[in-house]
């Protein structure tokens, strides 16, 4: 695995970086993973005491993809996870990500109708639903049905509720367009799914038809000087209130 390495920690919690093609979490019933889980128990062992929704995860807020890097929240006691996970539901913990794209040329199968951007700054609003051959990604869905029993069959998985990408710079250099995000309420594949959804997929991210092989400079891989082709997507920095003095608290990674 890359090297993670500590941000800034507490008492109560840690901010860590986590490389590229690293898990944040084992995967359910696989044993003997290298984790950032079971890595951040390596430096503080309490993190692998707390328990979740899923007592495989310990202390982790919020996890990232297998192949994305940046930015994640450890908690390190069950009263910091349990306050850090209200504020997460609750969408104060806010989320930003850089993401380089290539214009696709591609259509993928499965998604509605293109989805009408402007100039930045604008919004992407979605639900989701899987798709695929085991379900391994996702596909937005623009209806927001009731949660109860019929929602629950129809495979729609936004709970009712759309999920939100906010672009907040758009900049094209050189045939690439470098994206600064922002979402405070997250689904797996989010940012790949939406940016793909508007004909951006990420760089290097084959699920989602983005642009292959592409080998980034290291200033834009984040610190660990990674030589392959990397998902072009790094969790960039994130607010949240500190679970014991209430405090605002905000870390950010120079990327770009």
């Amino acid at each position: 695995m890359g090297t993670p390495w500590v941000v800034d920690e507490t008492p109560s919690y840690a901010v860590v970086f986590k490389p590229p093609r690293v898990h944040t979490v084992p995967l359910k019933g696989v044993s003997g993973q290298e984790t950032l889980l079971h890595w951040c128990g390596g430096l503080f062992p309490q993190a692998l005491q707390v328990r979740g929704k899923h007592p495989w995860e310990g202390g982790i807020v919020h996890r990232l993809d297998y192949e994305t890097q940046g930015l994640v929240l450890v908690a390190k006691t069950q009263a910091a996870l349990a306050a850090l996970s209200a504020q997460q539901q609750a969408g104060a913990i806010i989320k930003e990500y850089t993401a380089l794209s290539a214009k696709g040329a591609v259509r993928l199968p499965g998604f509605p109708p293109p989805f009408p951007c402007g100039p930045a700054p604008y919004v992407i609003t979605s639900g989701f639903r899987p798709y695929g051959p085991g379900r391994k990604a996702v596909r937005p869905t623009v209806t927001f049905p009731e949660r109860n029993r019929k929602s629950r069959r129809s495979g729609t998985l936004d709970q009712g509720r759309p999920y939100l990408t906010e672009i907040l710079i758009q900049d094209t250099t050189a045939g690439l367009t470098a994206f600064r995000l922002r979402i405070k309420r997250g689904f797996r594949h989010q940012i790949r799914c939406h940016l793909a959804w508007i004909g951006y997929p990420i760089l290097n991210d084959g699920l989602y038809g983005g642009l292959g092989g592409v080998v980034l400079p290291r200033r834009t891989l984040g610190f660990d000087g990674a030589d392959f082709p990397a998902l072009g997507l790094i969790a960039e920095g994130m607010r949240f209130y500190d679970p014991d003095s209430g405090a605002s608290r905000q870390y950010s990674l120079s990327v770009l």
